[in-house]
């Protein structure tokens, strides 16, 4: 099979010039034409060109070289002159273009030129896919920031991986608790075995311990055949329990004996199985407070809190939301790139819109980001998301500060610090439900969803705040 064409978009104002170089480059390559920087970047979006050639000018910059970079990154960029000056072809090189030809060269120079171009471009691409490789093989590609609590959280990630103790993620919904979970295994020892996630709150205790534990065949209605159990699934590697405050207390004990003895009893088994995980278990919630009002084991949250990690939510590391927002859109231009709309897919933010991510609460974190992202690029009309394409996906306002309460309206008779701290709770958490109720157009669904929480939560705390 012959290897494809090499795809040229040549950029002057100048109709000949395309033509002509069409004519000297010949077989082999597909050269297209466009007039001004915006049909370029236009044009770059939709196709997938290996090399651009751009009328330089008499300073080395015309045709604003960064926003052609900035729109086409993987197109390798020579620069066209009629005679290049010395000043000129620095200035295009130090801005990213790989080489400056005359516009009077030979067919023989032309092509050579174009040939380096098209390979230095297609090495840089498999560079950066090798970069992404190790980033992922690493588990660090995804966790995107440069904030002292992003940067705290990684060291303590890199000193824990290597270990083999059990750890307890906490933090909001839409903290990326799994994917600070998969990072630790990724980084461990266990990277080469199995890596098994699971909802602990998505069954009913009797199913939760079949799923987790295996069981027998018979072991009860339904059980028409036996079942390892994900403990086992995950044998030699780790098993992240994911809404670890939501099991029933006859899991919990189960669990416990697990994590003491390190075997596990399949339901409707007679015998123990010895297992070797190491287990990450994550939650939302307050475990101390379950432990207050006897809903969970105290016993099993030391089991679990060997190494407790707190991730940070995303106001408290304002100073990521750029690299994220980046980091996000680049993700989904990448993933997009094979649909219709991929050429259109915008990468950047106007400043008014990026003030406006940066003074938002994200109640929803960077789930929350990630969607109100999404949907922006999708609405947008131009090569930049506006701080109106944002507005149109639901972005409210940030709800003003409540004023504090006084101490002595507070501090009464008969009333702990406990109570203080609770009510405390409950009133943030009432107001990141009323702010995500006003986000979502008033849908428990969406609302459900901005928070990281199920529906049937959702229509509980309505419920529980009164609200409607």
């Amino acid at each position: 099979m012959s290897a494809p064409p090499c795809r040229l978009l040549v950029i002057d104002a100048e109709p000949h010039i395309p033509r002509l170089i069409a004519l000297q480059l010949g077989d082999g390559f597909v050269v297209d034409a466009a007039a001004d920087l915006d049909a370029a970047i236009g044009s770059a979006q939709a196709v997938p060109y290996d090399v651009a050639l751009f009328d330089l000018g008499p300073d080395g910059s015309a045709l604003a070289l960064e926003r052609l970079q900035a729109a086409a990154p993987d197109v390798a960029l020579i620069g066209l002159a009629a005679a290049p000056t010395v000043q000129a072809t620095v200035t295009a090189m130090r801005g990213g273009a790989v080489d400056v030809v005359r516009k009077s060269a030979g067919a023989d120079e032309l092509r050579a030129a174009v040939t380096r171009a098209a390979a230095h471009g297609s090495l840089a691409r498999e560079v950066q896919r090798l970069r992404g490789e190790v980033d992922r093989a690493r588990g660090l590609g995804e966790i995107v920031g440069e904030s002292a609590p992003t940067r705290a959280l990684l060291a303590l990630v890199g000193r824990v991986a290597g270990a083999d103790a059990t750890v307890l993620i906490l933090g909001e919904s839409g903290t990326g608790k799994e994917l600070l979970a998969r990072t630790l295994h990724r980084i461990s020892p266990r990277a080469d075995q199995p890596f098994v996630a699971f909802d602990c709150s998505a069954l009913t205790p009797s199913l939760l311990e079949a799923e987790l534990f295996g069981h027998e065949k018979g072991a009860f209605t339904g059980a028409g055949r036996a079942r390892r159990g994900l403990f086992r699934e995950a044998h030699r590697g780790t098993i992240f329990l994911d809404e670890i405050g939501d099991i029933a207390p006859s899991v919990q004990n189960k669990l416990l004996r697990v994590l003491q003895e390190r075997e596990i009893k399949p339901v409707g088994g007679d015998h123990f199985v010895s297992i070797d995980v190491r287990v990450v278990a994550a939650t939302n919630k307050d475990l101390r407070a379950l432990i207050a009002r006897g809903e969970f084991r105290e016993d099993l949250y030391w089991r679990l809190a060997v190494v407790p990690i707190q991730v940070p939510p995303l106001r408290e590391r304002r100073e990521d939301i750029p690299l994220l927002a980046g980091h996000i859109l680049a993700r989904r231009r990448g993933a997009a790139k094979t649909s219709a709309g991929a050429g259109r897919y915008p990468t950047t933010l106007t400043q008014d819109a990026l003030a406006r991510l940066m003074s938002y609460a994200w109640p929803g974190n960077i789930r929350e980001l990630e969607n109100v992202l999404s949907r922006a690029a999708i609405l947008c009309d131009g090569e930049r998301i506006r701080a109106v394409d944002l507005d149109l996906a639901g972005l409210s306002p940030p709800t003003p500060a409540r004023a504090p309460m006084r101490a002595s309206s507070r501090l009464t008779a008969g009333r702990t610090l406990k109570d203080l701290v609770a009510e405390a709770a409950h009133a943030v958490e009432r107001d990141a439900i009323e702010e995500a109720m006003t986000a979502s157009g008033s849908s428990p669904a969406r609302a459900a969803r901005l928070l990281g929480i199920s529906r049937a939560s959702i229509y509980s705390k309505l419920k529980t705040y009164g609200l409607s």
